[in-house]
């Protein structure tokens, strides 16, 4: 697999004020729940990726896991983007979301 994959950051309108809500920098890189990786090795990627604790990458995870998506960090863009690619390079679902 050659090359960095594509990674899109998705801007989410404050539907308060009708601005766009995005925090100068700030993105949430989101776990999604997936059928073929198991919980350990999420887990695992989870706490190589961003350094989370046992338990914190485990909630992630479990929330991932019922909730069908987590957010795993909020982080400047340019560090998002780069976990993101990390995950998706691990094999697991994840996305980057202006916050």
């Amino acid at each position: 697999m050659g090359g960095m994959p594509n990674i899109e950051t998705v801007q989410k309108p404050d539907q308060k004020n009708g601005r766009d809500g995005a925090v100068d920098g700030l993105a949430q890189v989101v776990l999604f729940n997936d059928d073929h990786n198991e919980a350990g090795y999420v887990v695992s990627c989870l706490m190589r990726t961003f350094g989370h604790s046992g338990p914190l990458a485990e909630k992630i995870m479990r929330e991932a896991h019922t909730r069908g998506r987590a957010i795993a960090e909020v982080e400047g863009i340019e560090e998002a983007r780069q976990h993101c690619a990390s995950l998706q390079d691990a094999g697991l679902r994840a996305s980057v979301e202006s916050v």
